[in-house]
């Protein structure tokens, strides 16, 4: 039985955030190497979508509670990647400078945020099936709060990653 039409969406964007995660997950454990530029593009790519989703949840949402929640969402997020910066190790060799991080708070955190993603899609697409009832995807202070949570910890993390000074002295043999 083909999608109804008011589904495809849902499951396009659906299936989109899983292959990043997917490819997120690849790249989010192990040994990394540092590249900055990278980094830094990925620090702006969260800073741009946390102030559309800022501005969106002003002008569009009725409640400041959805604004509220991503913003509540960006301190415990900065915390875990304080948090994170501390379990991650780090080291210079002839090749370049490399980091290893934790790989359960990264993980931990994008896990949270797409089974929100996931079931925030689950509740819009069954409501579009019950007729009279018109959910708004940005009515929702918990999903806000979640991609705060998400959006602060890896602007913490990538910040910190590009900010640590490699150590002056290398370990005695």
């Amino acid at each position: 039985m083909p999608a109804a039409p008011s589904n495809v969406v849902p499951i396009a964007v659906t299936c989109l955030i899983a292959w990043r995660v997917l490819g997120r997950f690849r790249r989010g454990v192990g040994r990394q190497r540092v590249t900055p530029k990278r980094m830094i593009l990925r620090i702006v790519i969260y800073a741009v979508l946390t102030l559309i989703l800022a501005a969106v949840s002003l002008v569009f949402a009725s409640k400041m509670t959805v604004f509220a929640g991503l913003v509540a969402g960006l301190a415990p997020g900065a915390a875990l990647g304080l948090y994170g910066m501390h379990l991650t190790r780090f080291e210079t060799t002839p090749e370049g400078r490399f980091y290893t991080p934790n790989p359960y708070i990264g993980v931990g955190v994008t896990l949270v945020f797409m089974g929100r993603v996931a079931y925030r899609m689950l509740v819009l697409s069954t409501a579009n099936a019950q007729p009279g009832t018109q959910p708004q995807l940005l009515q929702s202070p918990l999903t806000f709060f979640v991609f705060g949570l998400l959006a602060g910890y890896y602007m913490t993390y990538f910040y910190g990653v590009l900010t640590h000074k490699p150590e002056t002295n290398p370990p005695a043999p």
